[in-house]
């Protein structure tokens, strides 16, 4: 072999191997507010890059590629607001991902059938939600009517969110009042406002609606009409819905709590809860 001078041996230097990044992404499914879904990407030599998702902008997700070889890297995504949202990726500044996803509120919006449940001050309904993350609920949202034209002075409605407490409603986290006159004699959807954001973390929690009614009690009781959708009608009232009777004094009219109980048949509340916009 030629000698070079200062005594290096000549010859050929072995080409460096190098590989060109390659990404892919799996669709996701519809989401549901605070309900978390996995974006799935495949990943080849493209060891030591970051890929970040964004929602509608916002941080929601990121993962570092361990190694060139192909892998599968799985990002979880909780939304934290509904409707129709912009998912991006990217990895070190280089665009991979731009597509819509639909999010829905929480809760149940199925109106079929006529079938409702009485609320009343001495009659309450609890119905159960979870989240796998932190989220915001601006605003509750219910499907109400009311049999009379007629109410009493300074009856409310009150709309509570609550802890969980072994499985029934616990303390309250956030509450709102309307009048019942925000009801009418037809089924509508009733906008129940929080003043400030509900923050929630991961876990269960309850939606409660109750009535407050100072006047007449002992003589008559202000109702409003919740609509439902029956389940099995045969099977016994879920984990998800309970209902409390308060027990009323026959003298005073004044109601006082009792305990939550399941309902007596399967059944879903035409309920919804939405996040801040």
């Amino acid at each position: 072999m030629p000698q070079l001078p200062g005594g290096q041996t000549g010859g050929t230097t072995p080409p460096v191997e190098t590989c060109t990044p390659e990404y892919s992404f799996y669709n996701i499914s519809d989401g549901v507010l605070g309900h978390g879904t996995t974006l799935t990407a495949t990943v080849t030599c493209a060891a030591g890059k970051t890929i970040t998702v964004k929602l509608d902008g916002e941080l929601a997700a990121a993962s570092t590629v361990p190694t060139n070889d192909t892998t599968t890297l799985e990002l979880a995504l909780v939304p934290t607001k509904e409707g129709t949202l912009q998912v991006t990726a990217d990895s070190d500044g280089t665009s991979l991902l731009t597509r819509d996803w639909t999010v829905a509120p929480l809760g149940s919006s199925d109106l079929k059938g006529v079938e409702n449940d009485g609320i009343s001050f001495k009659e309450w309904r609890g119905m159960a939600f979870e989240v796998d993350g932190p989220v915001s609920i601006g605003r509750a949202r219910m499907y109400l009517k009311r049999l009379e034209f007629q109410t009493q002075p300074n009856t409310n409605m009150v709309a509570e969110i609550r802890s969980d407490s072994g499985g029934t409603p616990g303390a309250v986290v956030g509450s709102v009042k309307k009048p019942i006159t925000a009801t009418t004699l037809s089924d509508n959807w009733i906008n129940f406002d929080f003043a400030s954001p509900v923050e929630l973390q991961r876990g269960k929690y309850w939606i409660v609606l109750r009535m407050e009614q100072t006047e007449s009690v002992d003589l008559i009781s202000d109702t409003v009409y919740l609509h439902y959708v029956a389940v099995d009608k045969q099977s016994e009232g879920n984990d998800y819905t309970r209902q409390m009777i308060l027990s009323v004094d026959s003298k005073t009219g004044q109601a006082s709590e009792t305990s939550w109980a399941p309902l007596s048949y399967d059944r879903v509340y035409s309920v919804t809860l939405h996040g801040v916009q």
